[in-house]
């Protein structure tokens, strides 16, 4: 039985979209670093300025991690790979990529305050991602028993 990979197609396209945007958050990071500095935040001096430039920039690379990870995923998806041990690697990596961002973005709240909401926001998608990963491997599991049955 085929399946309607319309939902997949288009979230590879979305994937996609979110990187180009990721690679524009890269080439203007150091503008985007300042602006949030000196006017969400308030604050004028040359090392927060430096410290949001490399959250920013560490927090792209983790953005990219996640992305390109999920495009393998629904690349997979899309080839009737579910149940897979490789999916659920795939999970786990978007889980750290994404603890780590939040991590970072822990740190950044140090400069501005905002970033402590992306810090939980992070946490939260990989709590989500998380449960998907264990709900993923318990279903190879019972796949993998019930192919020994058979």
């Amino acid at each position: 039985m085929k399946y309607d990979n319309g939902i997949i197609r288009w979230s590879k396209i979305a994937t996609v979209l979110f990187i180009a945007v990721t690679a524009v958050a890269d080439i203007f990071g150091v503008v985007i670093a300042r602006y949030i500095c000196y006017i969400w935040a308030e604050k004028f001096d040359t090392l927060s300025v430096v410290l949001l430039s490399a959250a920013l920039y560490l927090d792209t690379v983790g953005a990219y991690v996640v992305l390109i990870s999920l495009f393998k995923l629904l690349s997979n998806m899309s080839s009737d790979i579910v149940f897979d041990r490789a999916n659920t690697k795939l999970m786990k990596i978007i889980m750290g990529a994404l603890t780590a961002i939040g991590v970072v973005c822990g740190a950044a709240g140090f400069v501005w305050f905002g970033s402590f909401f992306l810090l939980f926001a992070m946490l939260f998608m990989a709590l989500i991602v998380a449960s998907v990963e264990v709900v993923f491997a318990k279903a190879i599991s019972m796949k993998e028993e019930m192919d020994l049955t058979i």
